[in-house]
């Protein structure tokens, strides 16, 4: 398939860019920013999205640090791309479970071309939108099409196309934040906030923004974390259950911990109650088992992606149970020395 037809630009600061953003005069079709192209170029070739002018963020150097500050954290930039990511000193070394994650992102090629940004705030997707137009001819256009159904949920009154990011919930587990920049001002929020829950509009309000960098607080990056996913092939594939964890043991009792999933929802879902559930006991398989209940019933996968809604959901329980288990066993291998 090919592209439509558009404009493209490349500016050499943030400035620029926001100015370009900002100017939509005698702009059809609007104005996209991208950055590896890796989501967007396969939207638009689907016919998805068609704007008619681009603005690319790969010759802004700013966006492309990695930065680690004693009291403040790990800041990321938007534009690093993920195999940066997977192989960085300093990430390895400050969040190596970032690094994992970013490794199990499709397949080495395109890793060298997506980036953190784009992995983050990436689209929603649903086997009834993300077809070609001769497909999409065979159904009625769904929500995200701007029709007025949901072919998974007939009578549903909103989209719910899955969030399938990798990077995000670790993020959120991880508590950081985001700095998001526009022509008025720059601010900075928490990652969780970037997203809306629907599934035809998945981000809050970024029209006029982008996002520059993302933040790990120091204190969070004393925590142990993992990210376990399950896809149907063992690479390439976007994760039809995903399970991030972050945990901060005191004096050998849970003092912290936090569950984020991704696969099974509009956007990525926190696990409510986690902590409180564990907080204040020992790290046992008990409680392993007790946080993986609160995890599955969190998760509410539907039949829109490729795998079966069930067992994606039976995986979250299994794959939450797996991470902290090894976490009981790699203290009590700890404690027998």
């Amino acid at each position: 398939m090919n592209l439509p037809r558009f404009t493209y630009h490349s500016p050499g600061s943030l400035k620029e860019c926001i100015a370009m953003l900002s100017d939509q005069k005698d702009q059809k079709n609007g104005t996209q920013v991208i950055a590896g192209g890796s989501d967007l170029l396969v939207r638009m070739k689907l016919r998805l999205e068609t704007p008619g002018r681009l603005v690319s963020l790969s010759d802004i150097p700013a966006l492309k640090d990695i930065t680690y500050l004693p009291g403040k954290g790990l800041t990321i930039g938007a534009g690093v791309a993920l195999s940066a990511l997977a192989s960085d000193a300093v990430i390895q070394e400050k969040c190596p479970a970032l690094a994992d994650a970013a490794a199990l992102v499709a397949t080495n090629q395109i890793r060298t071309v997506a980036t953190v940004g784009g992995n983050i705030l990436q689209n929603t997707r649903c086997r009834y939108y993300n077809r070609s137009p001769v497909w999409g001819k065979a159904v009625a256009p769904c929500f995200k099409r701007n029709g007025a159904v949901c072919h998974v949920v007939p009578r549903g009154k909103r989209c719910f196309a899955v969030y399938q990011g990798d990077l995000a919930p670790l993020l959120i587990a991880l508590n950081a934040t985001v700095t998001t920049v526009s022509k008025k001002d720059a601010e900075e929020v928490s990652v969780e906030s970037l997203y809306s829950g629907d599934g035809k509009t998945p981000f809050n309000d970024m029209a006029g923004r982008i996002a520059t960098a993302f933040t790990i607080p120091e204190d969070s990056l004393t925590m142990q974390v993992a990210y376990r996913k399950y896809r149907l092939r063992g690479g390439i594939d976007f994760p039809l259950a995903g399970v991030a964890a972050s945990l901060k043991l005191h004096n050998g009792l849970v003092e912290d911990l936090r569950l984020c999933l991704t696969g099974v929802a509009s956007c990525p879902v926190p696990v409510k109650g986690a902590g409180e559930t564990a907080k204040g006991k020992p790290l046992s398989r008990d409680v392993a088992r007790e946080a993986a209940k609160l995890a599955y019933a969190a998760a509410h996968p539907l039949a829109n992606l490729e795998g079966d809604p069930v067992t994606r959901r039976s995986m979250i329980r299994i794959m939450t149970e797996d991470i902290l288990i090894k976490a009981v066993d790699s203290i009590k291998a700890v404690d027998s020395r």
